[in-house]
């Protein structure tokens, strides 16, 4: 797991919990009152244009009066007008790659697609319209949406719009959280703004995601975020935007807690004005090509999230000395060219939770000083060349803690020797080990079947020899298991049918005999079985 996928809840989509608990209040409160016949039609006039095949809508039936009680819908106790429609897409990672383990069915399916009937327009007190991780089909997003006087929150992300983003939503003074972010990947769902003016009109917005929508046109993006100076979170991740360098007389975002610009191409030295909003708790230009000089950190007092990668950056080393001062809890410096001497300027950051250094220059013995971590979860050191280390050597710092909290390491593609340690076992918090494509040897310890947590274990293209354990079937939480390319020998042990929840498993191009145990059957795969 990333640094970056663990704090995504800075995103738009983590407003789903805070949803999800408002609307289950007001449905459970709705039983002394009932929708009206014309919100009642409009809710089955909307139903009639939608493609429902996972039959998320069966409770909107004409039979059924009340549509308080309908799937989605919230609301006024005290009025019974319909106030909130939450039919956000089924699957959780609003991918449409992604598989229902539960039901077995791709993401497609748990979508809803088809077109959104201007009916809703009936909804006179709509406060609250969430359609996101479905699939419309590249229609545009309907211009009439932007007639919701009351509307407070709109969330379109994800949804395979297409087109230009309408003006008429600057219409909406009331919103508070405009989300219309666009998978970055996909070349068909690529909404677009020319100009977004419109915005500005929007005085009470706090929280912005257009992820993935091509700003590439809008040269006057950063005079118009600047007129929204109620602004908490803006989210404009991989928009093509270029220029950074605009001209503002003032920066009034002084209540902008979280900025993401990554994912644009700005090939240029970081703006001064990022780094005078010194309300920033969470700064992400990761892959933004910036190099040069950068800023001071000093005026970011409230510093929690610093992502970087991709950065090449002239004073890095002052960069960690200023850093050291910070309580940052999750940094990212993937790819930018930080050697091992500069390590030790982060031995003051012991709140963090989650540190990235991979595809660095790290050649040398890590700094024993990550012992003094003990809040890390996860760290990735991927991709270094890291030598003259064995794996024993680099456990042994995180047991300085009493105890270890680490959930994630990650240290594919380096040059560690050396075997499992016995040690392994007291990372109990652990849920993904990746030391693949090193030179580690030996046999797997028995005490791997310790890490009840464990749901990823990888140590493919090895040397490792000996047999499974049969404390391996202990590992109940395990989804992959990838030993493939070492010199493991002997039978698979029966107990690895008791692996409930491994949905992969890779033991290819060993030294095993036999036939596979027929526990194996029992166990349910999405993945190849290799042998």
């Amino acid at each position: 797991m990333s640094a970056r996928s663990s704090y995504s809840c800075f995103s738009c989509f983590h407003f789903f919990l805070l949803v999800v608990l408002a609307l289950f209040r007001l449905c459970s409160s709705n039983q002394n009152s009932q929708c009206n016949d014309v919100e009642r039609q409009a809710l089955l006039q909307f139903k009639h244009g939608l493609t429902d095949e996972s039959q998320r809508l069966a409770s909107w039936v004409a039979e059924n009066k009340d549509c308080c009680t309908w799937a989605g819908i919230a609301c006024e106790n005290s009025t019974g007008h319909v106030h909130g429609i939450h039919l956000r897409g089924l699957d959780g990672h609003c991918g449409y790659q992604d598989y229902d383990l539960t039901g077995y069915e791709e993401p497609s399916k748990q979508k809803l697609k088809g077109a959104i009937s201007r009916s809703l327009l009936d909804l006179k007190q709509l406060k609250h319209l969430d359609l996101s991780c479905n699939d419309f089909g590249y229609i545009q997003v309907p211009k009439f949406i932007g007639s919701f006087q009351n509307l407070r929150y709109l969330n379109l992300s994800r949804s395979n719009f297409g087109g230009s983003i309408p003006p008429q939503l600057g219409n909406l003074s009331e919103l508070h959280v405009l989300c219309l972010g666009s998978f970055h990947d996909d070349p068909f769902e690529r909404t677009s703004m020319a100009n977004m003016k419109w915005l500005s009109s929007l005085g009470m917005l706090h929280h912005m995601d257009m992820s993935g929508v091509d700003l590439s046109k809008a040269t006057n993006w950063l005079q118009v975020i600047n007129t929204l100076p109620s602004l908490v979170q803006l989210h404009l991740s991989g928009c093509e935007l270029s220029n950074l360098h605009m001209y503002v007389p003032s920066v009034n975002l002084t209540s902008l807690s979280v900025l993401d610009l990554s994912q644009n191409y700005f090939s240029s030295a970081v703006s001064q004005w990022i780094f005078s909003v010194t309300s920033l708790v969470s700064l992400d230009l990761s892959w933004c090509n910036f190099h040069g000089p950068i800023p001071s950190f000093r005026n970011l007092t409230s510093l929690e999230l610093l992502h970087v990668a991709e950065t090449k950056f002239m004073n890095s080393s002052s960069i960690f000395q200023e850093l050291s001062g910070t309580n940052l809890v999750s940094l990212d410096i993937e790819s930018c060219g930080i050697s091992s001497s500069l390590l030790d300027s982060l031995q003051n950051l012991t709140n963090l939770i989650s540190l990235d250094l991979s595809q660095n220059q790290l050649t040398k013995r890590i700094p024993k000083s990550l012992g003094n971590f003990c809040n890390l979860r996860e760290i990735d050191l991927s991709r270094n060349n890291i030598v003259n280390i064995s794996l024993t050597y680099f456990l042994e710092s995180f047991f300085e803690c009493k105890s270890p909290a680490l959930e994630s390491l990650s240290l594919i593609r380096n040059h560690i020797t050396g075997i499992i340690p016995h040690s392994i076992g007291n990372l109990s918090f652990l849920r993904t080990l990746d030391l693949s494509d090193n030179q580690i040897s030996g046999p797997i310890p028995y005490s791997i079947g310790r890490l009840l947590s464990l749901e990823g274990l990888d140590f493919s293209y090895n040397q490792i020899n000996g047999s499974f354990p049969d404390s391996i079937g202990q590992l109940s939480s395990l989804e992959i298991l990838d030993a493939s390319f070492n010199k493991l020998d002997g039978n698979l042990p029966d107990s690895i049918g008791q692996l409930s929840s491994l949905v992969e498993l890779s033991i290819s191009n060993n030294r095993l005999d036999g036939s596979l145990p027929d526990s194996i059957g029992q166990l349910f795969f999405i993945g190849e079985v290799e042998y």
